[in-house]
């Protein structure tokens, strides 16, 4: 009886570890200087998301490319303007950060 009790304390104790992640698992992402893909780059597809630069006195620039090559939106982000809304994006979207500083999506 003991063995069933322990089995099931641990099977509890794993399923909200489990559920905890998944809700506080990903607030932001963080990029830095690149080029990323909207896929893999973990970014929320089909909703809009806001641009926030980490650092006070840093700048950058925010490329949005969609999949026909076209720039479909450019951010400069700089110690004034310290965060920014992004259109949605697609599945063929690509992000071009260039700057100083890293950008978290959020």
């Amino acid at each position: 009886m003991k063995r069933y009790i322990i089995l099931i304390f641990i099977f509890l104790l794993i399923s909200f570890t489990a559920i905890s992640q998944l809700a506080y698992g990903q607030v932001g992402k963080t990029l830095t200087q690149g080029i990323y893909s909207a896929r893999d780059a973990n970014l929320k597809i089909g909703s809009s998301i806001t641009a926030k630069i980490n650092s006070l006195n840093g700048k950058v620039i925010i490329m949005v490319i969609d999949s026909d090559q076209q720039v479909q939106e450019l951010v400069r982000l700089g110690p004034q303007s310290p965060e920014h809304s992004i259109k949605p994006l697609d599945y063929g979207s690509s992000i071009i950060v260039f700057g100083t500083s890293s950008v978290t999506f959020t």
